[in-house]
Order: structure tokens, then C-alpha cells, then sequence
């Protein structure tokens, strides 16, 4: 069979409203790898079994930097190849043993990390900074001290619940800044206070500093434990600034723990929407299909975008026939698109090339 060669439809990107190059860093960097090993005590030394201990390299994403004062000595390209191979979210756990014992294999020395309690029952969650330099062990010990958690429903001052009840009335009456001062005081007295940060967090995004915004939702999720709105509308944020992989992070975090309820299809269907969006600008492309099509499937009405990314990624995978499908959608629901023209040429093409295979 004769192979017809693919037209020049990339020139489809244009019609795209995402487009960019995705730099990698170098890959040549081989770090030694080092155990992490341990216990878990409560603060009267006594080992806690069945406690899931995870690890995270130190480095703030968003001000990409090391997030630990004074780890400025390993140099650049380090936290560049730990950044890239690993990404600064959770890439290894173990649980305790019956003595309170947890061991933590393949851990690339030099790093920052920290390791992290999160999710266990009566106690606070804990950060533990972990610095490695390289020395040549091969194993490195960290205890983990939990204290208890006095209550699963945290106890906020009075004047935190002020601030936060003047806040309320500030956004209730359309004065944002006002709402976001009253907030960032309930913060600073209480700053584990989860829901405050997630507020303050939506608030700064509404006045355009999404910087300070990102800040206090990666508190609230910080302090809370699945925290789903705060999950999504920190991917959301991530999204608007075009940090396209970390944003995929905290919503991919979002979609594994929403629930299944009609009423969250919506919600859901914008998260798998704007996963997709960011695997399209990160050259993902079977993964940017699977997440379109899932919003589509949840949400049929979305934006017409989903289409138009959703048939140019069939278009890169040479499925002529999905595109061809997708297009046209695009085309039924926004008969109005600046775009029309464009993409009406681009599928007479498609049409003429899948009419011509069938004749072969």
C-alpha cells in the first residue's frame, strides 16, 4: 500500500492557543544511590508501628530554590537532575515495622529531601529535613519524632475565628482586600489553619498575584490532609503561570482523590481538561488524549478547545479518522471561531487524504 506523507499540519499549533518549547536539563548526571533507614518514636521514645514514611526533595518548585536555608552549596546542575528525575513531589515510601522501623532504598546522594508523616491517626503530620552529601555511605539514619494530635478537629484561637469571621463579611461585601488582610492575619496566628490559607489563597489569585497565591494553597494542602478543592485550584494557579508539569502534579493528586458523585463531573471534567492542556504544551501526547477524551466523556459541553487540542494530537498520532471527528465537533460547536477558516482547511485535507487511502 502506497503511504500518503503526512501534509504539513503542524502548522495546526497555530490554531492552538498553547504553544511553547519544553527545555530538559542534561541526563548525563549518574548520582550514587544511599539508603534511608530509621524509626518512627512518639515523643515519649516509644516505636510506632504501621506509619507510612515518605520522601520529597527539598526544592520549591515555584521559587526554584532549595526550600532549606542554607543547602545553597550543592551546586545548580544537581538540583536540576534531581528536579527533572524526580520531580519535587512524594517518589518513594515504607511503613514501620512492628519496632517502629522503616528503610528507604535508592535514594540519589548528593540531595536535599525531606521526609514526611502525613497521614497518621492521632498524631501531627512531620517534616524531617534529610541532607546527604557524598561521602560514600551507604546508608543514612533519620529518627522521626510524632506529636500527638490533641483532637482529629484542630482548635483555633478566638481571634483567629474573628478574623476569619470578618474576613467572610469583607468578601460578602465585594472588599477583597480587606477579606485578604483579615485572612492573612487568621494565618499568621494560627498557620496551620488550612481552610484560611486556601481562602487567602483564592483571594490573591482573584487580584492577579498568583505567586503569593500558589504560596498559601500549598499551605492549605500542607496542613490538610487530601484537601481536594485546594488540590485543583492549586493545579488551576500552576496552569495560569504555564508550569505546565508541576500543575499536572496537584491536579493528577486532585483526580485520584475526587469522588464520583454527579455533582463532582463537572469539577473533574475542567481537571482532566486542563491535565490535558498541559500534556499537550509538554509534548505528551497519548497522555493528553486520554485526559481530553475523559473530560469530554464527563462533561460533552466543555469548552470547544478540547476538540480542537484532542484533534490535533490525533493528527500528530496520524489518526486521521479521530481527527476528522473531533474537528468537526469543534466546528458544530463554535461555528463562530476566529479559527474557522483554518480549521476548515485542515479538514477538507484530512478528508481528501482518508478518501484517497481508501482508494488505494
Amino acid at each position: 500500500m502506497k503511504k500518503i506523507p503526512l501534509l504539513s499540519l503542524m502548522a495546526l499549533f497555530l490554531i492552538s492557543w498553547a504553544s511553547g518549547q519544553v527545555q530538559e536539563p542534561p541526563r548525563y548526571i549518574d548520582f550514587d544511590r544511599i539508603t534511608i533507614v530509621g524509626h518512627v518514636y512518639n515523643e515519649s521514645k516509644r516505636p510506632l508501628p504501621g506509619i507510612r514514611v515518605e520522601i520529597r526533595l527539598a526544592y520549591d518548585a515555584q521559587e526554584e530554590e532549595p526550600e532549606i536555608p542554607g543547602v545553597l552549596e550543592f551546586e545548580h546542575y544537581i538540583w536540576e537532575h534531581l528536579v527533572y528525575t524526580l520531580g519535587t513531589n512524594i517518589f518513594a515510601w515504607a511503613e514501620t515495622d512492628d519496632n517502629g522501623y522503616y528503610r528507604i532504598s535508592g535514594v540519589p546522594n548528593p540531595g536535599v529531601y525531606f521526609l514526611l508523616v502525613r497521614h497518621a491517626d492521632h498524631f501531627l503530620q512531620t517534616w524531617a529535613p534529610v541532607i546527604i552529601h557524598k561521602t560514600g555511605a551507604k546508608e543514612f539514619e533519620a529518627d522521626i519524632y510524632l506529636r500527638v494530635r490533641k483532637s482529629d478537629i484542630p482548635e483555633f484561637s478566638k481571634d483567629a475565628l474573628e478574623e476569619i469571621s470578618l474576613a467572610k463579611k469583607a468578601v460578602a461585601d465585594n472588599e477583597l482586600y480587606k477579606a485578604i488582610r483579615h485572612f492573612q492575619k487568621a494565618v499568621d496566628m494560627e498557620p496551620e489553619y488550612a481552610e484560611a490559607h486556601y481562602n487567602l489563597g483564592i483571594l490573591l489569585r482573584q487580584t492577579g498575584n498568583l505567586p503569593a497565591a500558589v504560596k498559601h494553597l500549598v499551605k492549605a494542602i500542607k496542613h490538610k490532609k487530601h484537601y481536594q478543592i485546594a488540590l485543583c485550584a492549586l493545579g488551576e494557579t500552576l496552569h495560569m503561570q504555564r508550569k505546565y508539569s508541576q500543575s499536572n502534579l496537584y491536579l493528577k493528586k486532585y483526580l485520584e482523590y475526587s469522588e464520583s458523585e454527579d455533582e463532582a463531573r463537572q469539577k473533574k471534567s475542567q481537571a482532566h481538561y486542563l491535565v490535558g492542556k498541559n500534556c499537550f504544551q509538554l509534548k505528551q501526547t497519548t497522555e493528553t488524549i486520554l485526559h481530553l477524551s475523559m473530560a469530554i466523556e464527563l462533561e460533552p459541553g466543555i469548552h470547544p478547545n478540547a476538540y480542537l487540542l484532542l484533534a490535533n494530537s490525533f493528527v500528530i498520532e496520524r489518526d486521521d479518522k479521530n481527527a476528522i471527528k473531533n474537528y468537526r465537533e469543534f466546528l458544530k460547536r463554535w461555528p463562530d471561531s476566529p479559527n474557522k477558516v483554518e480549521v476548515e482547511n485542515i479538514l477538507k485535507k484530512l478528508e481528501e487524504m482518508n478518501s484517497q487511502r481508501k482508494k488505494i
